[in-house]
């Protein structure tokens, strides 16, 4: 009898050690029909990415801590998501980078039922390439890379070609980064953007150090840049564009008719994360439309939520960098997981700046 009475007394204090060691984290189960929301959320994303007030509103509404760390690119979020130090909550994918962390397992599939607000996202955003079924990302915010033009400058640009025009000489902006200086390029030469055969890739070289002489800066985060009047044309994001037209009015932006590019930021759930029901509660507060207005009024992409579109002002609506027309943009290609070619193109870029 006492041994029974010991064997309880031990599966007892079993149970009550275990409920302890689950006390830092979201419940996994149920309390009173509802999950239970965890004490903090770590987000993992772009800097200078999101408001703060909408930071605070979500800790205001729900009792959670947001705390935000900033990454520089989709390679530094990879490699900390891959090493398994943080157990972030949320991070903030590119569209072909998604992709790759779908088929490496390395994101929770999301659970709907706690995303109703999914349902504002616009119906040309679903079914997307790199998440056909909407199983593991939800959009956050899209943009392009096209055209930048000072229009006091430049008189109606086509194409990427009127980047070569001599009269520009010393007046052109092009991106510091490797693909997308190739980008311009290739797309100029009627290749795509995610070609690097050598022949693609050799005329690319021969037209990026004919246009060195053009090239004013090198510069993908150019909104300070832009704000002078020292670029009349060039290629760059929409959303520096338009950050930038706030202070130069003269500016405007086009998608060339090579097509440019198109690109989506994601909201999505890593594998390691130990909140995913705080997470997705973040994520459908996020496309609130009141909530996804904010964002765009401080971030000047162009927003998927078409609820929170319809709350802007006409301005806004209306502004060609963030919502170029339909017919301009339906052949704007999007970059593809390159694996072992992006070493080719990364090559070839160094071999024109010359490292």
């Amino acid at each position: 009898m006492r041994r029974i009475i010991t064997l309880l007394a031990v599966f007892v204090l079993f149970l009550a050690l275990g409920a302890c060691g689950n006390s830092s984290s979201e419940s996994s189960g149920k309390d009173d029909g509802e999950q239970k929301l965890a004490k903090e959320l770590k987000l993992f994303s772009f800097g200078d990415y999101w408001p703060e007030d909408v930071l605070k509103g979500f800790e205001e509404k729900y009792g959670v801590k947001v705390i935000y760390d900033p990454y520089g690119s989709n390679a530094e979020m990879l490699t900390k998501i891959q090493s398994g130090a943080v157990d972030y909550d949320i991070v903030v994918p590119t569209d072909y980078i998604a992709g790759r962390m779908i088929q490496k397992d390395m994101l929770q599939e999301l659970d709907m039922d706690n995303i109703p607000n999914f349902k504002n996202i616009n119906s040309l955003f679903h079914e997307r390439d790199y998440d056909p079924s909407n199983k593991y990302t939800v959009p956050y915010l899209y943009g392009y890379i096209g055209m930048v033009y000072d229009k006091t400058k430049v008189k109606d640009p086509v194409g990427w070609e009127d980047l070569w025009t001599s009269e520009y000489a010393g007046h052109v902006l092009l991106s510091n980064v490797g693909r997308e200086a190739l980008t311009v390029a290739l797309q100029k030469n009627g290749y795509s953007q995610n070609d690097a055969s050598d022949e693609a890739l050799k005329a690319a070289k021969k037209d990026l150090l004919a246009l060195h002489p053009n090239v004013y800066a090198y510069e993908s985060t150019a909104s300070d840049i832009l704000s002078g009047n020292d670029v009349w044309i060039g290629a760059a994001y929409s959303g520096t564009v338009g950050m930038a037209m706030k202070k130069n009015e003269n500016l405007m932006f086009k998608i060339p008719k090579e097509g440019g590019t198109i690109w989506m930021d994601n909201l999505a759930i890593p594998k390691v994360s130990k909140n995913k029901y705080t997470a997705e509660v973040f994520i459908n507060y996020v496309l609130e439309p009141e909530v996804s207005k904010k964002i765009s009024d401080e971030i000047p992409y162009s927003n998927p939520n078409s609820a929170a579109v319809e709350l802007m002002g006409d301005e806004e609506k209306n502004n060609p960098a963030a919502y170029p027309p339909e017919e301009d943009v339906k052949h704007a290609d999007w970059y593809k997981d390159m694996g072992k070619d992006l070493t080719k193109m990364d090559h070839t870029w160094r071999e024109v700046i010359g490292q």
